[in-house]
Parts: C-alpha cells; sequence; structure tokens
C-alpha cells in the first residue's frame, strides 16, 4: 500500500511546546505508513533546523501577512501540487490559513491541533473557528481544558474534538555532551533548588513566583530557584530581582537546550502561570526525571498535577500561597521523593511520547480509511 502524505502547518518552528509537539509527531509517525512534511507559513527556527539536519522535509514559505487572500489562494496551489492527502494544522493563525488553503484544493482529510485556549478570542475569532470547523475532520485537543474550551466556548460540535495529551520523550539518563554541573550556576550541593521552564511572558507569572522566592529566603536560606527561558519580560524581570537584592538566590539561566539535565540538578518544578494553558510540556518533562510540582490551577495543569500526589496546586497569581507549597516542599525531603517516584508513574501512564503518537497515528488511519475506503 503506498505510503499516505501528511502535511504538517505551522506559522514556524521556533523553540517551545507547540513546536516540539510538532516534532516529537514528525519523527516519531511511522515511515512505511506515512510520508511527513512540514511548512512553516512565517519564517523557520532551531526545531526547523533541527529536524532538516535530520533529513526530514520542511519548507519555509517566507508568508508576510495574514490579511492578503491571495496568499491563501497561493498556498492552495501548493497544497493541490503536492498531492496532500492529509493536512495537520497548529496554532491559531496557521490553522485559519492553512485550512482556508485546504478547502480550496480539497484536501481529503483536514485536522487541526488546539494547543491552548484563547482567552482573547473576539466574536470574530469564534465565529471563524466554528465557520472552519464545519470543513475539519477532527480537532485535537490537547487536554480535557481545552476541549472544553472548543465545545463550550467556540460551540464546536463535541463529535468533531477529540482528546489526545501531549507526549514526551525523556532520556533516564542525561546525554553526556549536556551534562550540566550545579555549580556552573553558583549551586552549591547542599543547595535545595527550584527550577522552572517557560518563556519569559506576562501569562506565564514569573514576578509571582519571584515574590514567592522573596518570601521564603528569608526564611530558608539555602533554597535557590533557576528561571529558564527568555521572552519579552527578561531585562524587566533580571530588573526586578536585582532590586530586591536576590542575585544570589535566583539566577536566570537564558534560553537552554540541555532541559533534561537542568532538571535533573534540580529538587523540584515549579510553574506558576496565572492563564491559558493547554498541557504544559515543561511540567511532563520534569515528571519524567522524577520531580515534584507545584502548579497554578489553570487551564490542563490541573490534569497533570493531582494535589498532594506528584505535587501541588495552588491558586493562580498569589505569591503567598505558592511560597507557601515551596515552603513544604523545602521542608521535607521525603515527600519530595514520594511525590517524584508518583510522577514518573503517571508520565509513564499518561504523558509519554509513545502513547501521544500511536493515538496520533490511529487518528490518522481511521480518518483516511473512512475517506478512501
Amino acid at each position: 500500500m503506498a505510503r499516505k502524505k501528511i502535511l504538517h502547518i505551522v506559522e514556524d518552528l521556533k523553540i517551545g511546546g507547540l513546536e516540539k509537539v510538532i516534532a516529537s509527531i514528525v519523527t516519531a509517525l511511522d515511515k512505511n505508513r506515512f510520508e511527513t512534511e512540514v511548512w512553516c507559513l512565517a519564517g523557520g527556527g532551531e526545531i526547523a533546523e533541527e529536524l532538516i539536519g535530520k533529513g526530514f522535509a520542511v519548507r519555509v514559505l517566507g508568508m508576510k501577512s495574514y490579511h492578503n487572500p491571495a496568499q491563501i489562494i497561493a498556498l492552495s496551489k501548493l497544497i493541490s501540487r503536492s498531492h496532500i492527502d492529509l493536512i495537520h494544522t497548529h496554532g491559531y493563525f496557521a490553522s485559519t490559513f492553512g485550512r482556508l488553503a485546504a478547502i480550496l484544493a480539497r484536501t481529503p482529510v483536514v485536522i487541526t491541533h488546539v494547543h491552548t485556549t484563547f482567552n482573547a478570542f473576539r466574536k470574530r475569532n469564534l465565529l471563524i473557528e466554528r465557520s472552519l470547523s464545519y470543513f475539519t475532520h477532527k480537532i485535537v485537543c490537547v487536554s480535557l481544558a481545552v476541549k472544553d474550551f472548543v465545545v463550550e466556548i467556540e460551540r464546536i460540535s463535541k463529535k468533531k474534538a477529540c482528546l489526545i495529551y501531549n507526549g514526551v520523550e525523556v532520556p533516564r539518563q542525561p546525554e553526556v555532551e549536556f551534562h550540566v554541573e550545579r555549580k556552573s550556576f553558583g549551586l552549591s550541593e547542599n543547595d535545595i533548588v527550584a527550577i522552572t521552564v517557560a518563556s519569559l511572558t506576562p501569562h506565564k507569572g514569573h514576578q509571582v513566583l519571584i515574590d514567592a522566592g522573596r518570601e521564603v529566603s528569608k526564611r530558608h536560606q539555602k533554597v535557590r530557584f533557576l528561571i529558564v527561558g527568555e521572552g519579552p519580560l527578561t531585562e524587566r524581570l533580571e530588573a526586578y530581582v536585582n532590586d530586591l537584592g536576590l542575585s544570589s538566590s535566583i539566577v536566570f539561566t537564558g534560553r537552554r537546550r540541555n532541559i533534561s539535565s537542568l532538571l535533573r540538578l534540580s529538587d523540584f518544578f515549579v510553574f506558576s502561570s496565572t492563564e491559558r494553558e493547554g498541557l504544559p510540556l515543561a511540567l511532563i518533562e520534569a515528571m519524567a526525571v522524577g520531580l515534584p510540582v507545584i502548579g497554578t490551577r489553570v487551564g490542563g495543569i490541573p490534569e497533570v498535577i493531582q494535589d498532594n500526589v506528584n505535587g501541588l496546586l495552588v491558586v493562580p497569581g498569589d505569591p503567598h500561597e505558592l511560597a507557601t507549597g515551596i515552603e513544604k516542599l523545602v521542608s521535607d525531603k521525603s515527600i519530595r521523593e514520594k511525590m517524584g517516584r508518583n510522577g514518573r508513574r503517571i508520565y509513564e501512564q499518561k504523558f509519554t511520547a509513545e502513547r501521544m503518537i500511536r493515538e496520533i497515528e490511529l487518528l490518522y488511519d481511521e480518518l483516511l480509511r473512512r475517506r478512501f475506503a
């Protein structure tokens, strides 16, 4: 049987959770059954370069505007010439643009992947999503929170939406070339290290974490915080930490690729988002290496963290409650170890890359069989 041609459409492939999910799918799909390409509408990025380096087909189309109908027509012609069997879109702009082009190209199967909720959606956005859903065979939701958003807020049929949790593949041992020593960040072996991994953007709640860190540091001199990532708030947050006199306790690492090694030198993970979360990969990566996790009751986070089992759930935007949770883990190593073991077990049951890929393949098979039967 001839392989089916799968096309993933995304805005770009910089470093981020959505982009990592695409890379996981593309690299792990059964190559005997599926021929896969990725088209980046606007630009490339580090993950695009990685995929190209591994021999996967990635095209950067360099589209400059999402308001030019001629671009949709041009994209539809490219799709038609490429004889695509199934289009899988990711992210709001790429999913709007890509699905319109797929409709014009009469692509047999169209899937869109919703990675988060969009609290800022206007009536126009909701109308576009609802209209395009009639031409979409399935809407993949990364969490129940996202699925509820699609069904209840966007008012899209339950039959269209399906749940496939994000999954990650994390090696049991860190790669030698990525091994990180605590001392490289000014940390001692006796320090208790809390780590967060997220883009430095407003909704990730880094200032809440810093305020909680200030409170904790007054009572626990050996607690250190690693803030991994970069973004538009980098300079402001670094200045805020300096003004508070916390530069020795709170370390900004910038963007890093060796996340697994950074997690392994830490004692627990904190995720302080204040809004709009689908299913954070960083939380799953932390659980995969056996770390207890603290997260806010936002989006899909409570689907990852079972309160007082593999971590703690706290109210978003409340530095005092977050500080209380941090101190609970700081004060009791046995709780950290127990929650870490539970987290690894939950990861293996629900959030592995292998499970995610298997469910994606089953969905592809079902829709393609139905279309080509």
